[in-house]
């Protein structure tokens, strides 16, 4: 029997997670998880637009004490910001005639110093632009960090290689702030979240929310020890980081950036998959044109890795070889995952809080395909 999830997505109440049924392995994986790869973790499967799977292990939190985690946890998405808000907005700028894909960077963001780059270089990260610069050392204020970062010019010939870079969705974000009129929040609130009733997902959740969401890293250690010396004289974060963006340059913008800063739940982000395997239709109608959604899911780039904003199957995919060659998703850096299967109608929802646990992810980014395998080995 199935029932009618909170966002319309079917739940089946009768999944088999018994020792000796198809889905044992993947829990087993799971459980096998918790204390090395994250303190706790919740993974949500559907399957033709039934949720299979909604299982949670662990702890939200270890701080003061261990605190369970549930289907209703909100983590911090990281880098998943860019293919759940940036890239469906471009898209939508697109479709609306605001903007082209391949219009260079400068038509919309004039102070760019990057003058061969185009949109589609930066949702594809062939820009050239660096990975990524720690803005947040020299400045703060988003207005600021928008300046720091189009004054960047690229290391490499836009094009000529994939490099994955947090720059250029910082840009991005602008451009459909621009393009769009509005804030980045409150765009990704009325076009992406309302219209699929992503009711959990937010940039800056409000402090009232606090009790449901995972903290991420006590202080700022990963971003220091990646900027050695350099950061001497900085100012860090040396609480636990509970309720506000990890990300030490989303941080500095105010919260709200193209690359990072988005807060969610698993059950969101099920809804959110589901739109795109609908070929960009939710429940209340269309959110993105159909042919924009075939555009960014197929290969992109000199390596065949990256479409726009999603990465494909291959080594840029946290599944490995597990799903079909038709798959795309994304990860965050705190320990989230979104894996979208068209061929087996298939959403993969896996988020963690693994940075909780330290800065070294070996174990979450081992562990990630396993799981990857495991689903497909049971459900495809």
């Amino acid at each position: 029997m199935a029932a009618r999830g909170a966002r319309g997505v079917r739940v089946n109440d009768r999944v088999d997670a018994s020792p000796a049924g198809a889905l044992a392995p993947i829990r087993r994986l799971l459980e096998d998880g918790v204390g090395r790869a994250y303190p706790g973790a919740v993974l949500e499967v559907s399957r033709g637009g039934e949720v299979v799977i909604r299982w949670t292990v662990g702890a939200r939190t270890l701080v003061p004490g261990p605190q369970p985690a549930a289907p209703e946890t909100i983590y911090d998405l990281a880098s998943l910001t860019k293919v759940v808000v940036t890239t469906p907005l471009i898209l939508q700028a697109a479709a609306e005639g605001r903007l082209r894909l391949d219009d260079p960077i400068a038509a919309h963001l004039p102070e760019s110093a990057a003058s061969a780059v185009t949109l589609r270089h930066l949702l594809t990260h062939t820009s050239g632009l660096p990975a990524w610069i720690p803005f947040y050392l020299e400045t703060s204020g988003y207005d600021a960090v928008i300046a720091r970062t189009a004054a960047m010019a690229a290391d490499a010939s836009p094009g000529s290689q994939a490099v994955y870079s947090d720059l250029g969705f910082i840009l991005l974000g602008e451009v459909a702030r621009r393009a769009l009129g509005k804030p980045l929040d409150a765009l990704a609130r009325e076009r992406v979240f309302t219209p699929l009733g992503m009711h959990d997902t937010t940039y800056r959740p409000l402090p009232a929310r606090r009790g449901r969401i995972a903290p991420t890293e006590d202080g700022t250690a990963t971003e220091q020890a990646m900027v050695g010396e350099e950061g001497r004289r900085h100012t860090w974060r040396r609480a636990l980081i509970w309720g506000e963006v990890h990300d030490s340059n989303a941080h500095a913008m105010g919260g709200v950036s193209g690359h990072a800063g988005l807060f969610g739940t698993a059950d969101d982000l099920t809804a959110y998959g589901q739109m795109w395997l609908g070929g960009g239709r939710g429940p209340r109608g269309t959110v993105l044109e159909e042919d924009l959604v075939r555009e960014a899911t197929v290969r992109r780039t000199p390596t065949g890795t990256r479409g726009l904003g999603w990465a494909l199957a291959g080594t840029d995919g946290w599944w490995g070889a597990a799903l079909s060659p038709r798959a795309y998703g994304h990860t965050g850096f705190t320990g989230t995952a979104l894996a979208i299967d068209p061929a087996h109608d298939l959403v993969i929802v896996f988020l963690t809080n693994a940075i909780h646990l330290g800065r070294d992810r070996t174990e979450i980014l081992a562990l990630r395909p396993k799981i990857a395998a495991a689903i497909a080995a049971a459900l495809c």
